[in-house]
């Protein structure tokens, strides 16, 4: 029920931010009988957010496929590591302002990455200094893009979805054997603490989609 109520409270809260968004930007979104938006047969994008398309931070290359259609390649660096996918952008008409999305990503994963993290030895609580190994993700993201236009063919998006996890994605140690307060101990008669654990599952690249991107028109 927790995680529910905080799923609900967070789409809220996007749909606020949507609104008042939306608002800011309305000298942009003037009525198109009075504006003469230029059309762009492509698109190269900036974009950061969570459990996004472009990682943390991340650059795009777009076309139009026809009319409606928009493909992209994407990449850029998460959590889990180097970030590709491909997403497709429908009902993109030039003055089209809402547009449904669906795409695929995958992030490669990370191998020695230097981390503090709680852990569990001999039912005693300790914060230690290692290595972790991160696995490979695949996610499948349906969602929806609010796209604000700029006369010159370029636009702001605010991408919404949910990310869903195509495999479940690993982390462990990087090292077979650990130091705990100076003592050398087997990493397999370690454990992560609940905290940690949960840490570790919410980093996952897969979940509610946020993020925000420019695309300069071409």
């Amino acid at each position: 029920m927790k995680s529910n109520s905080k799923s609900i409270f967070l789409l809220a809260f996007l749909a606020i931010f949507l609104v008042r968004t939306e608002n800011a930007f309305a000298q942009y979104e003037r009525p198109t009988e009075s504006i003469s938006f230029k059309k762009s047969n492509a698109f190269i994008s900036v974009g950061s957010g969570m459990h996004y398309k472009y990682g943390i931070l991340g650059l795009g290359f777009g076309m139009l496929l026809n009319e409606n259609t928009v493909s992209e390649f994407n990449f850029g660096l998460g959590v889990y590591g180097f970030k590709t996918g491909a997403t497709m952008v429908f009902n993109a008409g030039t003055n089209k302002k809402w547009r449904p999305t669906l795409g695929f990503s995958r992030t490669a994963g990370s191998e020695n990455v230097q981390l503090d993290v709680m852990v569990v030895h001999n039912l005693n609580d300790y914060t230690i200094t290692t290595e972790m190994d991160f696995s490979a993700a695949h996610t499948l993201t349906p969602g929806f893009q609010r796209v604000f236009l700029f006369r010159n063919g370029s636009n702001l998006a605010l991408d919404f979805g949910y990310a869903i996890a195509l495999n479940t994605p690993s982390y462990g140690f990087s090292e077979k054997v650990l130091k705990i307060e100076g003592n050398q101990v087997a990493a397999s008669t370690v454990e992560f603490t609940e905290p940690q654990e949960l840490a570790f599952r919410l980093i996952r690249p897969s979940g509610i989609v946020f993020g925000l991107s420019y695309n300069f028109g071409l």
